[in-house]
């Protein structure tokens, strides 16, 4: 007898397996289905600096020079995220700048996680089972990793392609995690597991950190792990658990001193181009949590959008009055895993493991305060919350296990209808920028992004006189929203050039007022780079004049740094020859880029270049043999060896 109850047990947990296996699979599917119709959308925003004008991506030969330029190319983060930067190269070098294959890349990357995330959950359920009483933890696990790969608030994850720095280093992440948990739960310290550990710590992880600074959170996951599911597992800590205890004890306190010091200096001077301060960000962050859980828990398609400037800063903590309940709140929350640990075990990982998530971006960091993709990881944690009352399913029977049933199937075609919905209106910029402006009139980047579609439908179809009516309504609405926003203004001066071949004198004066006076924020110099652009492209109704003046507003603006008053500097001397072909203006303008930075080799270049069009060749070949041994982008090091050229032809 019991041989044959041994043998239905092995059945039943072969049939759970595959059961869960089957729904895993189909999840992908209708995954892949969902977010199809948005793989046909353009590159936006971000994706324009980092993929499409970076230079660095464009490898045409596959070699070790091209890809190490192109991993050294990233403009984000700390370090570049050389891992992400490789493979958007390697998507150009495949597919040229089609944004649908790198959208399929980042959804191919999508489901791969997908299949982690079961992976993990299956090995986290198995250490709880005794706790859940889960008896399909197989199925559990695929139905957490389903909700979590269609569920609305990963969309930007997916089509926003420089996001795939987001998904990559969740990859590498999810994958040291499941190594570290393999290597824990092996019934002895072995080779084995010293080879998992090798490939979670010194493998994954680094990828992960090089992927997306967020890799840096591993640790934290761990603890949450060795404090939580370990420790209930084993009922207790053991000796490599403690000492993960002390670790985390000390990296905690220890980010007090850093932060003190003159190395957290750049999170301070971040502020320098936001519009909140520090305090502003810390006093914010708790509303906008609980706003992701609010999305999280009743997604509406109405109020996801790619911006989400329309929330309120808290300046203190009673305005708006719910940032005291909210912090209050997020506090409370903060205390749940500490004192539901060894009763509910799931429950306090998947609440700590939510937080942890958002420990980095939703914190001191001086990053923009409401980002969708910011959740990426975090909605693991509160998928996992619901999975303890799975095991109360199995033990019902009946219309009560129906109902059940049907209720998780509904939630989750719900989740995939309001993706598919997203998606669809992701596959067409137009319909995107349009309803998203409908569902969040107060957002100034919004508005800016209705309106520069409805311009470029303008500028292929020069009568269409409503689109040009909208665009400039949007515009404007831009501008009145946001006080130091500036990009509506260049949308209303490009607008009535394509028009009526005229400036808008209005718009024009109020962008040199706000260049002067109002808070210079990290995009305002693309306004002038765009300028510009346009005036070498003969497209600028802008006269000399108008551009100088612009020029002069945004560097006599008392709280510019030194740095981009460089650029700037830099960028009139690119004006004043290749555009108003004034070699003398161009060399001042050059000359005080070079007092600020006297030893920057890409203005040194641009001097030599000057100095070759002056005539001066002696000055210019001495300086360009100097360079010779300079750090310069590719395209520089070919103008250098360019010139040197033509001037030994020239000897």
């Amino acid at each position: 007898m019991s041989l044959l109850n041994s043998g239905a047990g092995r059945m039943n947990s072969i049939r759970h397996r595959l059961a869960g296996v089957g729904l895993l699979s189909l999840g992908v599917l209708v995954t892949l289905a969902v977010y199809w119709p948005g793989l046909h959308g353009a590159f936006f925003f971000d994706d324009s600096p980092n993929i499409v004008l970076n230079p660095g991506v464009r490898v045409d030969n596959v070699s070790v020079d091209s890809l190490r330029q192109a991993a050294a190319s990233g403009i984000s983060g700390q370090f570049g995220r050389p891992v992400s930067q490789l493979t958007f190269a390697l998507n150009f070098h495949f597919s040229g700048f089609d944004p649908f294959a790198f959208k399929l890349t980042n959804l191919v990357i999508h489901c791969l996680n997908g299949i982690l995330v079961y992976l993990l959950a299956c090995q986290l359920l198995d250490s709880l089972r005794h706790k859940l009483q889960l008896p399909n933890a197989g199925i559990a696990a695929a139905l957490v990793a389903v909700a979590w790969m269609i569920h609305p608030i990963q969309l930007t994850s997916v089509l926003y392609v420089v996001q795939r720095m987001t998904g990559l280093s969740a990859s590498f992440l999810l994958l040291a995690l499941i190594f570290h948990v393999l290597a824990r739960r092996r019934k002895e310290p072995d080779l084995v597991a010293l080879i998992w550990f090798v490939l979670a710590w010194c493998v994954f992880w680094p990828l992960s950190i090089l992927s997306k600074e967020t890799g840096v959170l591993l640790p934290g996951f761990v603890a949450v792990y060795e404090l939580i599911v370990r420790r209930s597992e084993r009922e207790g800590l053991d000796r490599f658990g403690r000492a993960v205890l002390y670790i985390s004890i000390v990296l905690a306190l220890s980010l007090v001193p850093f932060l003190a010091s003159s190395y957290g200096n750049w999170i301070l001077s971040g502020y320098n181009i936001r519009s909140f301060s520090l305090v502003e960000r810390l006093l914010t962050e708790p509303r906008v949590i609980w706003g992701y859980l609010q999305w999280i828990a009743f997604p509406r398609l109405e109020s996801f959008a790619l911006f989400h400037d329309d929330i309120a800063v808290s300046t203190t903590l009673l305005a708006p009055w719910t940032t005291l309940p909210a912090l209050v709140g997020l506090l409370v929350l903060a205390i749940i895993p500490v004192a539901a640990s060894r009763k509910f075990p799931l429950l306090a990982f998947g609440i700590a493991w939510f937080l942890i998530s958002h420990s980095l971006e939703s914190s001191f960091i001086p990053l923009e305060l409401v980002h969708e993709h910011r959740n990426y990881l975090p909605l693991l944690g509160i998928c996992l919350l619901p999975v303890g009352l799975l095991g109360c399913w199995e033990r019902r029977q009946g219309f009560q296990k129906t109902l059940i049933v049907a209720s998780l199937g509904a939630v989750l075609a719900y989740f995939g209808l309001v993706t598919a919905m997203r998606a669809n209106m992701f596959g067409e910029e137009r319909m995107r920028t349009q309803l998203e402006a409908q569902f969040h009139p107060g957002s100034a980047r919004t508005n800016y992004e209705a309106g520069r579609t409805l311009a470029a439908v303008v500028d292929a179809d020069r009568g269409n006189l409503a689109a040009a009516i909208l665009g400039k309504k949007h515009f404007e609405m831009a501008t009145e929203l946001d006080r130091d926003y500036k990009m509506g203004l260049l949308g209303m001066l490009v607008l009535d050039c394509g028009m009526s071949q005229t400036v808008d004198r209005g718009a024009l004066d109020e962008l040199a007022l706000r260049f002067k006076e109002r808070l210079i924020l990290q995009e305002d110099t693309s306004i002038l780079s765009a300028i510009v652009e346009m005036s070498g492209a003969g497209l600028s109704c802008l006269t000399r004049s108008d551009i100088d003046r612009l020029f002069a507003a945004f560097v006599s603006n008392p709280g510019v740094s030194q740095e981009k008053k460089m650029v700037m500097y830099s960028l009139h001397a690119d004006y004043l020859w290749l555009n108003a072909k004034d070699l003398p203006g161009a060399r001042a303008a050059l000359r005080r880029a070079l007092e600020i930075a006297p030893r920057n080799p890409s203005l040194r270049l641009k001097w030599a270049q000057l100095d070759f069009i002056a005539g001066e060749k002696g000055e210019a070949r001495t300086l360009l043999l100097e360079l010779r041994g300079e750090r310069l982008a590719p395209e520089e090091r070919k103008t250098l060896h360019g010139l040197l050229g033509m001037l030994e032809a020239a000897q």
